[in-house]
């Protein structure tokens, strides 16, 4: 800044003399300064150079310096004052450069005020500058008190913190009709912070970024804060009425997000009314979603809530309300909050139906049926190959040496079952995966193949019971036979004795 000042003392010297020599109330131009800068000289009152316009009727500067070739006024038209040593005021009316090697290009009633050397206002209306080595570009009632800071443009920002930035942006409210100039626009509070533009926003965490976004409702007068970062090294990218209280948090855009000052290291994408509430949590996007669990991810949609640590929630109206759990809800007609009974489940509502996929060409898998309790495995003769002819007498006699037993589960408290082991399984018919895991698929056919064998033998039986009984019938006939005849013979020997 100091190198420009002297570039811009040196060049306009030499294109405004001619017209500066002889001017009421203009500057004397001397050479240029020698290289070692001479003892500052106190100031001195100048009556004369009050603004006729400025908002407070005392100048802000109390003097011109009263050095030749170390001050220059452009316009001397007995209201702009250049104060500080190396200052410069270029044009307009009612500008003051109060500080050494401060200036102000253009405009009127902007100020450069007693603590803000080495800064610059090139233009507009009303700004004001109070913090070293800092500019304001143009605009209207736009402050930069930080030091090293920067407002670019616009109406009623702020630039305040160290080395802060406001690009520019308008706030403009209309209050019955009228203008109210008071309002605050954008506001750079913190050190090492930016906003970009639009209205309202506000930055007072360290470090922390607001791209744009905001707006007032001009309709009714009433105002409403735009984006707000008061946690450090924060950002929102752009939207309304979104708010980080968080260190290290960030908001994509949308509208009324808010990340919570506990919520640190949490993001929200984007959407509206979406919050969170708790460390490394994220929300995608969508409507009306509340993340409040440490880890927690709600995917997107409407009205979810993930409030377990590492729970996941998403669709509509899912509730992951227990850590490790997993949520997805469908678009349901019912609002009723569809959520995990205990920690670390897998609860999904599909009421269309469930479909799992296996394979490239979705054609092996598993589903369940609209409505359906019941999975479905995939079966289609179309979608199987090697088939071979089942020895299912050979799968009896199998079955029939199969160990089945009852037993439980380690890891499942309080609950019996009934079957084989695999590995008992594996060995007896060599079908499945590997000796640690039986298929249903695989279980219901060995089934079904010995209910097979079964009923051909018991079929076997049946006939061989009938042949059985004709022949027992026949014996039965002979038998009557045999008993009529003794019967006859029985009597003729009875008759012969007598």
């Amino acid at each position: 800044m100091r190198s420009f000042m002297r570039i811009l003392r040196i060049g306009v010297a030499a294109l405004v003399l001619p017209l500066a020599i002889g001017e009421p109330g203009a500057a004397r131009i001397t050479a240029p300064r020698n290289a070692i800068r001479p003892q500052h000289r106190p100031l001195q009152a100048v009556s004369a150079r009050k603004p006729a316009f400025r908002r407070n009727s005392t100048s802000e500067c109390s003097a011109d310096y009263d050095t030749a070739g170390y001050f220059f006024l452009g316009v001397p038209n007995g209201s702009d004052v250049a104060a500080g040593e190396y200052s410069a005021v270029l044009g307009g009316d009612g500008n003051e450069a109060c500080d050494d090697e401060a200036g102000v290009g253009a405009g009127g009633n902007n100020v450069v005020g007693t603590e803000a050397s080495s800064s610059f206002d090139a233009a507009g209306d009303e700004n004001e500058i109070d913090g070293n080595d800092s500019f304001d570009g143009a605009g209207t009632q736009n402050n930069v008190s930080g030091p090293y800071s920067f407002v670019g443009a616009g109406s009623h920002n702020s630039a305040s913190g160290t080395a802060s930035f406001v690009g520019g942006g308008d706030t403009e409210y209309v209050v019955m009709g009228h203008h109210d100039d008071d309002q605050l626009g954008n506001q750079a509070t913190g050190r090492d912070t930016f906003v970009g533009t639009g209205d309202l926003n506000s930055v007072s965490g360290n470090g922390s970024f607001i791209g744009g976004g905001g707006y007032t409702y001009a309709s009714t007068g009433a105002s409403v804060p735009g984006n707000i970062i008061s946690g450090t090294d924060s950002f929102v990218g752009a939207g309304d009425l979104n708010s980080i209280a968080a260190n290290q948090a960030f908001v994509g855009g949308g509208m009324s997000n808010a990340i919570a000052a506990a919520a640190t290291y949490s993001t929200i994408s984007g959407g509206a009314r979406n919050s969170a509430g708790a460390q490394y949590a994220a929300v995608i996007g969508g409507y009306g979603n509340a993340a409040t669990g440490q880890y927690a991810v709600i995917a997107g949609g409407d009205g979810n809530q993930a409030s377990g640590t590492l729970s996941f929630a998403g669709g509509y109206h899912a509730g992951a309300v227990n850590n490790g759990s997993f949520v997805w809800s469908d678009y349901s007609s019912g609002s009723a909050l569809v959520k995990d009974k205990a920690a670390n489940q897998f609860v999904v509502r599909a009421s269309g139906g469930t479909y799992v996929y296996s394979n490239e060409a979705a054609t092996a898998g598993v589903k369940l049926a609209a409505g359906s309790g019941t999975w479905a495995s995939s079966s289609d003769r179309n979608a199987k190959t090697d088939i071979a002819v089942l020895d299912d007498a050979s799968i009896l006699a199998k079955v029939a040496t199969l160990p089945i037993d009852e037993w439980r589960y380690k890891s499942e408290t309080g609950v019996r079952h009934v079957g084989p082991m695999a590995q008992d399984f594996y060995a007896a018919f060599g079908v499945g995966e590997d000796d640690r895991h039986i298929t249903s698929i695989d279980e219901d056919g060995v089934a079904l193949a010995a209910i097979k064998a079964l009923h051909r033998e018991n079929r076997e039986a049946r006939r061989r019971e009938a042949g059985k009984d004709v022949e027992i019938n026949r014996l039965s006939g002979d038998v009557a036979e045999l008993r009529a005849e003794l019967h006859r013979l029985e009597a003729s020997v009875a008759a012969s004795r007598r």
